[in-house]
């Protein structure tokens, strides 16, 4: 029962709008999201700190993302697309390519929208140090019309 009531508040991608939000994990901190730039596609973008690839002060996700239902019975959302990173420590810089790969819930009933995506990303820092690896993000945004 509870899980048909939280499919039912479950809808498809927003046609247009932006979404604010929170993101944990690389980075923690501001998630912003601009709906609408194509047919099922997005630009996503994650400012903030920490992060496991390579720990940075203050790093820049930016991702166009393509969504599609993942299946008919359940409107939960995959998405994956080409982004870059930018990220500046104390010591050095990164730069790297990712491609996000995620689920998303957007609720129809609160303007909500829930995250979880786990990018790889290769890239270099400008020591010239590889950065290879898996990251994770997790996150909660509200959805402003």
């Amino acid at each position: 029962m509870l899980a048909f009531v939280i499919s039912s508040a479950l809808t498809t991608t927003p046609s247009s709008g932006i979404s604010l939000g929170i993101v944990l994990g690389d980075p923690t901190g501001l998630s912003l999201k601009f709906w609408g730039v194509g047919r099922g596609m997005a630009a996503q973008i994650h400012v903030g700190g920490g992060g496991f690839v390579s720990p940075a002060k203050l790093a820049v996700h930016g991702s166009f993302l393509f969504h599609t239902t993942l299946t008919r019975q359940t409107p939960i959302n995959g998405y994956i697309g080409p982004g870059l990173i930018v990220g500046m420590s104390e010591r050095r810089g990164v730069i790297a390519f990712t491609m996000p790969i995620g689920l998303e819930f957007v609720f129809s009933e609160v303007p909500l929208d829930v995250f979880v995506e786990v990018p790889p990303v290769i890239g270099m820092t400008t020591e010239g140090d590889p950065v290879v690896g898996f990251s994770i993000g997790v996150g909660l945004r509200v959805l402003l019309k």
